[in-house]
């Protein structure tokens, strides 16, 4: 039996404990249906089809019942006997007059136990929660990542993870590495949210198969595929300050092994609110274009993809109605080919071998005020990996070489940095499991990466993962690794143009690496009939090398240096999630941090990361189907702001030695009629905003002008409204 790329390029192999189902899903003639979704009936556990539509699915004593549904076939409900290991599942096409009907729904927001690595995966379903519009805003309804504006004038969004900014948590579409360089701290927000399948967040230090970049974890995301997607797919969406968002897909498929399709995004947002009166523009002016081809192709000994992504995006914003006022203007370009190309036809079960290859140009051209940004970059990346099992499946091998090379240029305010980065390394990831079906209780994966860096340097970057199951209901996990990233030292920084701070730069490292290690609880028990989700994580990230931005030594300057002490990040995670009631679903989770770096005046907390926070989601879904609502509710505590010694008082208001904590409240509902979605939404309903969020803002070419210092909202209450459709 053969298996598709993605089981090549997965991390690892899935552990399982107990009784283990195995099967297949097919249609009434006897294809493959991929991407079927299956789970217990009154659990969250699930899983997936690969390419050939096989699964694999660990199976407690109380389940009975198995949920099979997919988009365009009659949803599936088998009862399976007690000592049944592999089944055979055939959907049918179109819709079913319904004599049962049995409700049951998986968990949107998963955490899985099978997995060796600690993994927490984001459904299609939880991307209705939201708006979505882009990748950014699918975690706002997580526990586990957090999304903040890295200014009060471009309106970027970048992320927050193990209590260390985004630049530390590798990006991922379909294993390949994304949106790294120039454009690390903007890539989540070039993604559209239709684009989307599945969100896998990897924490800690996972596996080094594709990349070494994942030092605190890594994102991984599933786009939607031509030969799965709706033919026909519209979303239009529009909010009251202004925005509008169009996305459109449209998919053929030639025949049962090849399919093509274009996904198109457009964004607009002419909006020149200023609700604080500060002549400043609450929001950018935004106008996107993004669009992907993607094409896909299965033979008997061949598997792959061929994909093809354009974006081009202007920002505008500054001051209203003033002379010579400050402006500001941001474009970005970015043009990238990938994809991946298997040999199955092997004899042996699970073996395979794969490739990926990923080329891109990126581009950006800013202009804050008088100062100006311009930075390009060139990366070409091929990764070959063989997968052999051994003793049907007991021990697993993953082994092949790697290629990146990198060409970037910046110059900000007349200072002009060039980097020349080629890596060649090897690459092993090897997999054991105590038992290929039964009582797998134990599974270790290690990875090893050795990298020879511009011909002169080389790295060794090991990873080890624990994976143990324990009382039917429960499993541990644990793992240490190290990593390391090139750092882009003005455009990791882009948050900060926006002041009239001057930059000084000193010795900066070439490369910043790190160690992670980190402990993962799991328990899925059964309390008063209904299964209770409780995870709780605990991860720890310190430095041997790291680019330090140092914003307390000067109210006037910032000082960039490598790290000369201590600099580490901890963070502990807990969420529970269970269905207080028929169709209502209530998850809570709460964070601690301690994120600190030693500065030229002594080891302080890291700005901008708060010490706590909270979260609690409800979610309630019709008994029919057809309608889906969501309230969430964070608590975002307070954070350490830079220090402002001779900053005038008068001009600081909202920006102390703390900020203030606050809670950020949002909701959506949704409403299905056959192939119509119609939703609406309101962000911030409590409508709190960080009123001052510009320093000077009526001397913005002064001395003291920024307004790169954010912590809350700088727009009110937001209301929006949505349709979807498809063929």
């Amino acid at each position: 039996m053969r298996f598709y790329l993605v089981a090549i390029l997965s991390f690892t192999l899935i552990g399982i404990q107990g009784q283990i189902l195995t099967g297949n899903v097919v249609d009434s003639k006897n294809n493959a249906i991929q991407g079927a979704t299956l789970y217990w009936m009154f659990s969250s556990d699930g899983t997936s089809t690969s390419d050939i539509g096989f699964f694999r699915l660990e199976r407690k004593p109380e389940h009975q019942f198995l949920i099979t549904n997919f988009t365009g076939y009659q949803p599936d409900t088998t009862e399976v006997a007690p000592n049944e290991l592999y089944i055979i599942i055939r959907l049918q096409e179109g819709l079913m007059l319904q004599t049962v009907n049995i409700q049951a729904e998986r968990n949107s927001n998963s955490f899985s136990r099978l997995e060796p690595l600690n993994i927490e995966s984001l459904e299609k379903k939880e991307f209705k929660k939201a708006a979505c519009c882009s990748l950014s805003e699918s975690f706002q309804t997580s526990n586990a990542v957090d999304v903040s504006y890295s200014n009060a004038v471009t309106g970027t969004k970048e992320i927050q993870f193990l209590g260390l900014r985004g630049l530390y948590t590798q990006f991922l579409i379909e294993n390949r590495t994304a949106f790294d360089g120039i454009l690390s701290t903007m890539g989540y927000d070039l993604i559209p949210g239709t684009w989307l399948d599945q969100v896998n967040i990897l924490k800690g230090a996972s596996s080094a198969l594709h990349g070494s970049q994942s030092m605190a974890g890594a994102i991984n995301v599933q786009l939607k595929k031509p030969d799965t997607d709706h033919p026909v797919y519209l979303n239009l969406f529009g909010d009251l300050h202004g925005r509008l968002e169009s996305n459109l897909h449209l998919n053929k498929k030639w025949n049962d092994r090849k399919a093509s399709g274009l996904y198109l995004n457009a964004t607009t947002n002419a909006s020149s609110r200023d609700h604080n009166e500060d002549s400043f523009q609450d929001e950018p002016k935004v106008n996107k274009v993004n669009g992907l081809i993607r094409n896909t192709f299965y033979s008997e000994s061949f598997e792959g993809q061929l994909n093809a992504q354009v974006l081009n995006e202007r920002r505008t914003s500054g001051q209203l109605n003033v002379e010579s006022p400050y402006t500001i203007k941001q474009d970005i370009q970015h043009y990238n080919a990938f994809g991946n190309l298997g040999y199955v036809k092997f004899n042996k079960e699970l073996q395979s071998l794969g490739s990926l290859y990923d080329v891109s140009y990126s581009q950006i051209d800013s202009k804050f005020g008088n100062r100006s940004f311009k930075a390009d970059e060139t990366r070409v990346s091929a990764q070959f990996f063989y997968m052999h099992p051994f003793k049907e499946g007991k021990h697993m091998l993953i082994f092949g070489p790697v290629f990146h090379l990198n060409r970037a240029h910046e110059t900000w305010d007349q200072n002009k940095l060039t980097y020349k980065e080629t890596t060649t390394a090897a690459v092993a990831d090897y997999t054991y499991r105590n038992n290929i079906e039964l009582n797998n209780s134990l599974t270790i994966t290690t990875s090893q990466r050795l990298e020879w860096l511009n011909s002169d340097q080389l790295l060794y970057i090991p990873r080890a993962n624990f994976r143990l199951l324990f009382a039917n209901d429960w499993t541990a996990r644990a793992s240490v690794g190290r990593g390391y990233r090139f750092p882009r030292i003005f455009s990791n920084q882009s948050g900060l143009f926006a002041s009239a701070k001057l930059w000084n730069l000193e010795s900066t490292p070439e490369i910043e690496t790190s160690w992670n290690t980190g402990l993962n609880l799991v328990g899925k028990p059964y309390w008063l009939g209904r299964e209770l989700v409780i995870n709780f994580d605990l991860y720890y990230t310190w430095f041997q090398n790291q680019l330090v931005v140092d914003q307390d030594e000067s109210d006037s300057r910032i000082y960039i240096y490598g790290l000369d002490g201590k600099s580490y990040a901890l963070q502990s995670i807990i969420t529970l999630s269970y269905p207080i009631a028929d169709r209502i679903q209530l998850k809570i989770g709460g964070k601690f941090t301690e994120s600190k770096t030693k500065f030229k005046k002594g080891i302080l907390v890291n700005l901008l990361i708060p010490k706590y926070r909270g979260l609690v989601s409800i979610d309630f879904e019709s008994e029919n189907r057809k309608w889906l609502c969501n309230l969430t509710t964070s608590y975002i505590g307070k954070m350490r702001l830079a220090e402002k010694t001779n900053i005038p008082v008068h001009l600081i208001h909202e920006h102390q030695d703390q900020s203030t904590d606050y809670v950020f409240m949002q909701s959506q509902i949704n409403y299905t009629h056959k192939a119509f979605e119609f939703y609406a939404g309101v962000e911030n309903i409590l409508n709190y905003t960080q009123h001052e969020a510009i320093i000077d803002p009526e001397n913005p070419f002064g001395t003291y002008f920024n307004a790169t210092e954010i912590f809350a909202p700088v727009s009110g209450i937001k209301p929006y409204l949505g349709i979807k459709w498809h063929l």
